[in-house]
């Protein structure tokens, strides 16, 4: 179905959209100051060693994160372009890494219902949360 490759030098600025786009769409009623901040963080934090490429058919159709944390892996980053969002590609995509590993991490901003009921619907809890966002974990019980 799906298919991950290393992200090259070549992905940098895709991937600099891609995570715009994750951020913007969600991120709402901010100030310009944090509007900011937000791209500052993009352009100082998007290093394509840290990226795979989700691939269909040859064509690059998105990206994951994934980041080694204290306690299990942080999914930082996982998004698919919109016509290739409910097509179960992103519910594959977590699947496969919920068998990989046992404990798995994951911020999803509040207004990004459908993704919160996806991760619910795998097994992923509300740990904390701030004014915007959840962060949710995954506990596989081997």
């Amino acid at each position: 179905m799906y298919n991950l490759r290393k992200a090259e030098a070549k992905d940098l600025d895709i991937l600099k959209k891609w995570k715009a786009e994750t951020i913007f769409v969600y991120a709402h009623n901010i100030s310009l100051e944090e509007k900011n901040k937000i791209w500052h963080y993009i352009e100082s934090n998007t290093h394509v060693s840290n990226y795979e490429i989700v691939t269909m058919d040859n064509k690059d159709i998105g990206c994951l994160s994934l980041k080694n944390e204290k306690n299990g892996i942080l999914v930082d980053e996982i998004f698919l372009e919109k016509e290739y969002r409910n097509l179960g590609i992103g519910t594959s995509i977590i699947n496969d890494i919920t068998k990989k590993y046992p404990t798995l991490y994951l911020w999803v901003y509040k207004d990004n219902i459908k993704a919160i009921r996806l991760y619910k619907r795998l097994g992923f809890n509300v740990l904390e949360e701030t004014e915007t966002r959840y962060l949710m974990k995954f506990e596989n019980m081997f």
